[in-house]
């Protein structure tokens, strides 16, 4: 974790002072509302006290003013507020927590882990260095639900409707143990860096807290919780909240879908109750980016209405998928290998399914886990034909050519290598043969390897 400039407040172990919680809360408080209400965006430079109070507020706007409004903080020449300097500390303590979510969500199976990590650095490729550094790329997610009764037309994974939440009989809850001990036995100690959710809402299922109560005594850490229904069981999600922390987990997350909800939950949770809930805002207007993925790409019109926009291309989409490892579907007691990718026509809902199994207990889980995971190379593979990823051009320059993305170029010195991988159809020991006259075996081979590694060869399914 990074080192930061006062008491760190994020792990759930830590003992903050009421006072630094009040005012860290409270900064958060008046940051959220701003990021979601263009009118009180627009408003708050003319008085921003008098803007602040109106909106029920209780921060002080002029102590967080380079926050929200960089060009006039300019001009004012008093030094840095207390509250401005612990908030900025408390971002990148969350940064540095979500870098660490990533980095620490490693497996012990060799293959699978030079694969997640070919797909992280693919990633960074086809997205670019902020997004494809900001996914976590989790080891696991889990569907207790079939569907999700909430229903958002923008949903980037393509929910379908609720039909129904797997129940916590005996039967499941044994299914559920065996399940995963043998993930946490074939995959490692990082699975506990997963979650209990994907196209599905957790609080639909009325034993989500039993499952992830199994989840923690199995794995060690209690899993991270987002709902879109931070208004259907307050009470609920306030037990589940601090059953979380006390179990290992720091951060949950509401998806806010209207400004209309985000008052409600103003007026519902105060603001030091949602310190370590953070706040994704979705409605129209507010001050964030979204994915053009899933069933947004199916309502280019919609979409243009609510974000002002055409339609972004491809290369802009991006994804709401972070996960590089498995997906569980208990309910239909199957699971998919999946990892994030840039959402496009071929693969709308923002990630490649390259495996999908179903099973009936857990030792056939077991098997066919295990049988995906063996087929993960952790070396370029000499028998298969190779080619560069569809994303890349390869511009051609003296000495060699660039490999060039909307996001980064890099830079190949053997052209002649480079052309074959582009006409694509050779394995590895032809282009080997193929090049022998300019280098030798290994040399081409360790060029190749390094291609693969980091994650500019074409592995699509």
């Amino acid at each position: 974790m990074l080192a930061l400039e006062f008491p760190a407040v994020l792990p759930y172990d830590s003992s903050p002072s009421e006072d630094v919680v009040r005012e860290l809360a409270h900064a958060k408080r008046f940051l959220e509302y701003w990021s979601a209400d263009p009118k009180f965006r627009q408003a708050l430079p003319q008085d921003p006290e008098g803007v602040t109070a109106a909106a029920g507020l209780q921060a002080n706007p002029i102590e967080l003013r380079p926050l929200w409004d960089p060009q006039g903080a300019l001009d004012d020449p008093r030094p840095d507020s207390l509250i401005l300097q612990r908030y900025r500390s408390f971002m990148r303590e969350k940064l540095a927590y979500r870098d660490f979510l990533r980095s620490s969500a490693q497996s012990s199976h060799a293959g699978f882990r030079a694969w997640r990590q070919r797909q992280m650095n693919r990633c960074i490729g086809e997205m670019g260095a902020a997004k494809g550094s900001s996914l976590v790329h989790a080891l696991m997610a889990v569907e207790l639900c079939k569907g999700c009764s909430v229903g958002c037309w923008f949903c980037g994974i393509s929910a379908l409707k609720l039909d129904g939440a797997w129940p916590y009989t005996e039967t499941n809850q044994q299914l559920w143990r065996g399940v995963l001990e043998a993930a946490r036995d074939l995959l490692g100690a990082g699975c506990r860096r997963g979650f209990c959710y994907w196209a599905t809402d957790p609080l639909d299922n009325p034993d989500y807290e039993k499952f992830c109560t199994d989840f923690a005594d199995q794995l060690g850490r209690f899993p991270q919780t987002t709902t879109a229904q931070p208004m259907r069981d307050p009470q609920r999600f306030r037990e589940l909240h601090q059953l979380a922390r006390r179990r290992g987990n720091e951060i949950d997350r509401f998806s806010i879908l209207s400004l209309g909800m985000l008052k409600k939950v103003f007026a519902e949770y105060s603001a030091e109750e949602l310190l370590f809930v953070e706040l994704v805002m979705q409605m129209e207007g507010a001050y964030a980016s979204k994915a053009f993925a899933g069933k947004a790409r199916n309502q280019p019109a919609r979409w243009k209405k609510a974000f002002g926009e055409d339609a972004p291309p491809d290369y802009m989409t991006s994804t709401i998928a972070c996960v590089s490892g498995l997906l569980l579907r208990m309910p239909e007691q199957s699971f998919e290998l999946i990892t994030p990718t840039q959402a496009d026509d071929r693969y709308p809902n923002g990630y490649r399914i390259l495996a999908r199994h179903s099973f009936d207990d857990a030792e056939e889980f077991r098997t066919k886990l295990k049988s995906v995971l063996d087929g993960l190379s952790a070396r370029l593979p000499l028998d298969q034909p190779l080619r560069l990823r569809r994303d890349l051009r390869t511009t051609w320059k003296e000495g060699g050519a660039e490999l060039v993305t909307h996001h980064l170029k890099i830079d190949v010195q053997d052209a002649t290598l480079l052309r074959a991988l582009a006409e694509g159809g050779r394995t590895a020991t032809a282009l080997a043969l193929e090049c022998e006259g300019q280098r030798s075996l290994e040399q081409t081979l360790l060029e190749l390897n390094r291609l693969f590694s980091m994650g500019l060869l074409d592995e699509e399914p």
